[in-house]
């Protein structure tokens, strides 16, 4: 949602009156809800883009700072959209009818609408696999309807009751004076529905834990810390849609590589002569050996350059460098022979 206009997300013009932004949010909010629209991800994520706009045009405060500055100008302030809240937005514009415009009949269509839990799990990467991206699975215990009562939390050959408080509303009506306060029945939770018999394998809950294996898609260049998000992956509401799946990546150390943003620094260490005369060494990479060119004269502490050696950048434009970072090994006890000719060496630059 960055870089779309909320204007444009919800057909109307920037002059728009509350009237029309809450008439084009009614309207795409009807044709775009996840209910009607079972197992749709495209019309799910379009379900969210309309109630974020709603939530930041129908609010003027909202509305006048992303006028002025945009989507980073209301970042910036601390918004954030937060999916559970959708149903406060519908409640406030259909009332009662939500349950019947949406085909949900009964308390469902005035208790919550529950999204699913969103999840997190870590991803562990060699450098050279960080380097190359590509499909990673991960492993994750995801809360779901329970596979013995499907969800309703009554044993087999039973089913829930409409609730004798609320009689199946899942609101019970208090007098005080002159007003009637409805508030959410105490012993349904505003379900409208109670369990007689709970079902033995998840104790009445409904829910239960099932392991999964995700398959998840790793862009080449990542990090330490970044974050892939992988919607609908996580937990699964008992009503609304499923929660977001966000793998942490962690990047292992590699031998004889050092990372150090998109460059990778490797130590190196050379004989005196080489140093002198120039040579050429063999080091490692992310992509295989890469061969480095040391000119003569180097010295100690020296960094050679290859470009476009490092990691690949994650925006997709190139690669970093690897710089060879070289030390020199003055050897402590050489040779008679190759003591000798380290002396006549330094006779001839006396001379």
């Amino acid at each position: 949602m960055a870089a779309r206009d909320y204007y444009s997300v919800l057909g109307v013009p920037r002059n728009a009156s509350p009237e029309e932004i809450k008439k084009a949010y009614r309207r795409l909010a009807v044709q775009y809800h996840p209910d009607r629209n079972p197992n749709d991800p495209q019309a799910e994520e379009r379900f969210k883009e309309v109630s974020e706009a709603y939530a930041v045009l129908s609010d003027p405060e909202k509305r006048e700072v992303f006028d002025r500055y945009g989507v980073d100008g209301l970042k910036g302030r601390g918004f954030r959209f937060d999916p559970d809240d959708i149903f406060s937005q519908f409640m406030d514009l259909f009332g009662g009818a939500f349950g019947d415009l949406f085909g949900l009949g009964g308390a469902r269509g005035r208790g919550r609408w529950e999204r699913g839990r969103d999840q997190q799990v870590a991803l562990s990467l060699s450098l050279e696999e960080a380097a190359r991206g590509g499909d990673h699975e991960v492993t994750l215990s995801r809360e779901e309807p329970c596979g013995t009562c499907g969800g309703s939390r009554a044993a087999p050959g039973t089913s829930p009751e409409a609730c004798p408080t609320c009689r199946g509303q899942g609101r019970v009506a208090h007098s005080q004076g002159l007003f009637t306060i409805a508030t959410t029945c105490p012993q349904c939770r505003g379900s409208g529905r109670v369990v007689r018999s709970p079902c033995p394998e998840c104790r009445g809950s409904g829910r239960q834990h099932v392991e999964h294996r995700i398959q998840v898609r790793v862009p080449p260049g990542v990090d330490t810390g970044n974050t892939l998000r992988v919607s609908g992956a996580g937990g699964r509401g008992r009503t609304g849609t499923p929660g977001d799946l966000y793998v942490v990546i962690e990047v292992r150390d590699s031998p004889g590589l050092k990372r150090q943003g998109d460059d990778l620094l490797h130590e190196a260490t050379i004989r005196v002569p080489d140093a002198v005369l120039g040579t050429r060494l063999r080091v490692p990479g992310v992509f295989g050996e890469v061969v480095v060119r040391v000119p003569p004269g180097t010295q100690p502490g020296d960094a050679i350059r290859v470009a476009g050696e490092g990691m690949p950048r994650l925006e997709g434009r190139g690669r970093g460098d690897l710089w060879v970072r070289v030390e020199v090994e003055v050897p402590k006890d050489p040779p008679r022979a190759v003591r000798k000719l380290y002396e006549q060496i330094r006779d001839l630059e006396k001379a």
